[in-house]
């Protein structure tokens, strides 16, 4: 009863496609599988959605987690029933973390044997519990002619109030089941005002205050709201700092963006002495505000579009609920109603002290990696996307000063967690079809070296540049600072690491040693003008040292 070709009819496969057309989905991140061939033909047969082949399926999540956040679009990972959806599962975990439009399809053992517990090839009866700890939906498929619908369910509750991924279980008799054509319409994604009343008191409290400061969030990203932070900032006067994550919803060289070290010194006593913070789209997670020790003013105006995250971290005198993007312009609109001051002399302090911190950080880095990082910034175009690993660089420099000049071009693991940083710039390359820059230590590289292979073939034009210390640079320096060191610590932290330039050029990239600061400019420029891969293997060992 496969491929049926007759009018009105298709299969529980086609379905799935369909609804995915419906959607809009342009690309789907997958690994070719027993369990996920019907879909994979009908996706082939239709050829409206392009698949991208991955290595490891945990690399399939972080890519489509990738192309959601260049894209603001839902990203689809398309994996196999047990061990495979076993390997999604940092992939998920990150994309949560980092609240991202993922959606995650995965097949399951025919409806037969699912839960017998009889040992049937790929079986796994828990697997839909496994999911629920890093999605907010799951759902087991129940009949194929329902795929359709359930597609677009889950993806309208990932892309609803503050996305999180979701995944749909399919046993593979379903996907091969007769269906009728389904008649589907994209799924209307609601976007709450935030109440009129309160929107008015925090336009009143901002046009009122001494000293206003505006704190960003990448929730601000998410919404789309970067033009309407832009406009409440420019009326209301009020300097803008960023958490991490909220990195380019103000383009880092608009005179009121103060970057995104809040809590570092002179900066942290210009934001500790604010009498209004609107905080907008965040968390305030650990890094942003030293792990909760910054200081903020009792008068907090928390805007988020959920509400169970006004309050968690500091009180808030007046909470708003809702879409960021909507929030920003009722504020905005409001402050037509009063009077702001002139702040010139407000936003010259700010300045002043940002240009502090920032020479703060720039002692620790050292001219080699200043060097570098002026390089990356000069060689790639303004909507080029920075994607940065859980490494030193990135720490020092890559989270917080290499600038961010527009929204959706600045990509970190937001839960700190090493090695998804070459999936993630691949989805972003694919998302975006600008250059993507990747800054990853060897360390972290070898996670997810497999996908050299699937860059390769895919031609995502990313330069990676991997910063080589042939070992795992943060724990060397916690060892060292925090233990005193201890007895075999080097056979924890040192690692044997292959010739990086050798290996990415038997995939085919290009591949370029580099040793020095001059090496790099020009060899990075090369590699911004290339169309596909580059890995830049940078001795960090011979850079002058960054100075922590």
């Amino acid at each position: 009863m496969e491929g049926l070709t007759a009018a009105g009819q298709t299969t529980g496969a086609g379905q799935v496609a369909a609804a995915l057309e419906v959607l809009g989905v342009r690309h789907v991140f997958a690994i070719a599988s027993i369990h996920n061939l019907p879909i994979l033909r009908e996706l082939r047969a239709r050829g409206a959605v392009e698949i991208v082949g991955m290595r490891h399926e945990q690399a399939a999540v972080h890519a489509a987690d990738g192309y959601a956040r260049v894209t603001g679009s839902l990203g689809v990972a398309l994996v196999s029933t047990g061990p495979g959806t076993a390997n999604a599962m940092g992939g998920l975990y990150e994309a949560s973390f980092a609240s991202s439009r993922v959606l995650l399809i995965t097949g399951q053992v025919e409806s037969a044997y699912l839960g017998r517990g009889r040992g049937y090839i790929h079986e796994a009866e828990g697997q839909g519990d496994m999911l629920r700890a890093v999605c907010r939906t799951v759902s087991l498929a129940r009949r194929a002619g329902d795929l359709g619908a359930e597609v677009l369910r889950l993806a309208r509750d990932v892309l609803t109030g503050r996305p999180q991924p979701a995944a749909l279980e399919i046993p593979i008799d379903l996907q091969r089941a007769p269906a009728e054509e389904p008649e589907l319409a994209a799924p209307r994604i609601p976007r709450d005002d935030v109440d009129d009343k309160a929107a008015g008191e925090a336009a009143r409290l901002l046009a009122g205050a001494r000293r206003p400061l505006v704190w960003a969030g990448g929730g601000v990203t998410s919404a789309g709201a970067s033009a309407e932070l832009a406009a409440l900032a420019e009326a209301a006067q009020a300097p803008v700092v960023t958490s991490r994550e909220g990195r380019g919803a103000l383009p880092e060289d608009h005179p009121l963006c103060l970057g995104a070290f809040p809590a570092l010194e002179p900066l942290r006593s210009y934001v500790e002495a604010a009498d209004v913070v609107l905080a907008v789209g965040t968390r305030f997670q650990m890094y942003s505000t030293d792990s909760w020790r910054l200081r903020l003013p009792g008068d907090l105006i928390h805007l988020d579009v959920d509400p169970s995250v006004i309050g968690r971290a500091y009180p808030a005198r007046l909470a708003l609920a809702g879409d960021a993007r909507r929030g920003l312009a009722q504020i905005a609109r409001r402050l037509d109603e009063h009077a702001v001051p002139d702040r010139s002399g407000l936003l010259a302090e700010a300045q002043a002290a940002r240009a502090a911190a920032r020479e703060r950080i720039g002692a620790e880095m050292g001219p080699d990696h200043e060097a570098i990082c002026a390089s990356i910034r000069r060689h790639l175009p303004r909507n080029g996307v920075v994607v940065r690993d859980a490494t030193v660089p990135a720490y020092v420099w890559g989270d917080r000063v290499l600038p961010i000049l527009a929204p959706r071009t600045s990509i970190r693991p937001t839960a700190a967690g090493i090695g998804p940083g070459l999936p993630l710039a691949m989805g972003a390359a694919v998302g975006s079809g600008a250059p993507v820059v990747l800054i990853q230590g060897d360390g972290g590289f070898m996670l997810s070296a497999g996908e050299l292979a699937a860059a390769a073939q895919i031609g995502a034009q990313v330069v990676v540049c991997l910063f080589n210390d042939r070992g795992y640079g943060v724990l060397r320096e916690i060892i060292r600072d925090s233990y005193g060191g201890y007895a075999g610590a080097a056979g924890d932290v040192d690692l044997a690491t292959p010739d990086f330039t050798a290996l990415a050029a038997s995939f085919g990239i290009a591949a370029r040693p580099v040793a020095d600061a001059e090496t790099f400019d020009a060899e990075f420029a090369a590699a911004v003008a290339r169309p596909g891969p580059t890995l830049l293997d940078i001795d960090l060992t011979a850079l002058s040292p960054i100075r922590r």
